[in-house]
Parts: C-alpha cells; sequence; structure tokens
C-alpha cells in the first residue's frame, strides 16, 4: 500500500532539500517525528513517534536509505520482510521553484493489511505532515537573508527642498 502527495513552492531546491535533511530540525515542524541522527546514507537512528496528539509515545530504529543531496532523502523503518514502512521526500525543480513528491509505503507480509487499515488514517497525517513543512517554508522564506526578491536601496538621500522650490 502506498500514498503519495505533492507539494509545489516557490524555492530553492537546496533549500528545502537543506530542511528536509535537518532530521534534528524536525521536532521544530514534524507533528509526528522526534529523530535522533544526521542525515547520512545507511545511517541507523531513533526516532520518536508521538501518537494520540503526542499523549503517547513510540520509539523504534530508522535507516536513512535513500540521500541524494539536492534531490531525494528517504528512510525505512519496521522489521525487514515483515512489516516496514518505507518514506520518502523527493525534490523536483520546476519553473517557480520546486515540486515536492512525498511518499509512504507499507511493505512487508502484514505491510499490505496493515496498509489497508491504515489508510485512511494515514492520509490524514500525511496532510497534516505537507501543511505543517508547507509552514515551515512559509516561515523560512520570509526570514530577512532568505528573501526571493531583491530590495532597492538608495544610493544617494532624495534632494533636500529648498526655500525657491516653494
Amino acid at each position: 500500500m502506498k500514498e503519495e502527495t505533492t507539494l509545489d513552492f516557490n524555492m530553492s531546491a537546496l533549500r528545502v532539500w537543506s530542511l528536509l535533511s535537518d532530521l534534528k530540525g524536525y521536532a521544530r515542524w514534524h507533528p509526528v517525528y522526534r529523530i535522533a541522527g544526521e542525515a547520512e546514507r545507511g545511517a541507523q537512528m531513533d526516532v520518536t513517534w508521538l501518537l494520540f496528539k503526542g499523549d503517547r509515545r513510540m520509539t523504534t530504529q530508522m535507516v536513512i536509505n535513500r540521500l541524494v543531496k539536492p534531490q531525494l532523502i528517504g528512510w525505512q523503518m519496521g522489521v525487514r520482510g515483515f512489516l516496514t514502512f518505507d518514506e520518502r521526500y523527493e525534490i523536483e525543480p520546476i519553473a517557480n521553484g520546486v515540486r515536492i513528491h512525498h511518499s509512504f509505503e507499507c511493505r512487508g507480509v502484514v505491510g499490505a493489511l496493515v496498509g489497508r487499515l491504515m489508510r485512511k488514517g494515514l492520509r490524514r497525517t500525511m496532510r497534516q505532515q505537507d501543511a505543517a513543512f508547507l509552514a515551515l517554508l512559509r516561515r523560512q522564506s520570509r526570514l530577512p537573508g532568505h528573501s526571493m526578491r531583491q530590495r532597492r536601496r538608495h544610493l544617494k538621500p532624495p534632494p533636500g527642498r529648498d526655500a525657491a522650490n516653494d
């Protein structure tokens, strides 16, 4: 069972990738994950899932299995062959910025069954994650020094008014 979403945003692929690859920074924006580790291919780290609106926590291992700067980051959690969760973000440059493809897949012997049972909740969770990431992108695009627009500066102060002009 696989679910996918797509987001478009006016920002550079490198900037979006740097936010997605800052795994410790997920605590600032992600509604579910708290990750303790650095984004390196093959890295194993703990990820804590906040369940039931943060009332319960579950910690498991995650492995970074895809990492291509500035195009792709992905990880896998679970027990290989039995039940695994495979999640990734792909970043594609487009005319006005980037298109972000977010996907989540349940695999394994139990994965198809669990995926069908979780499909509605998974869609809702992905929408919440995507909305939280878009909010982060909006905040980042408004930070000083990260503006997409150039600002005009006057090189000389405007001429003063003198009595002859009145």
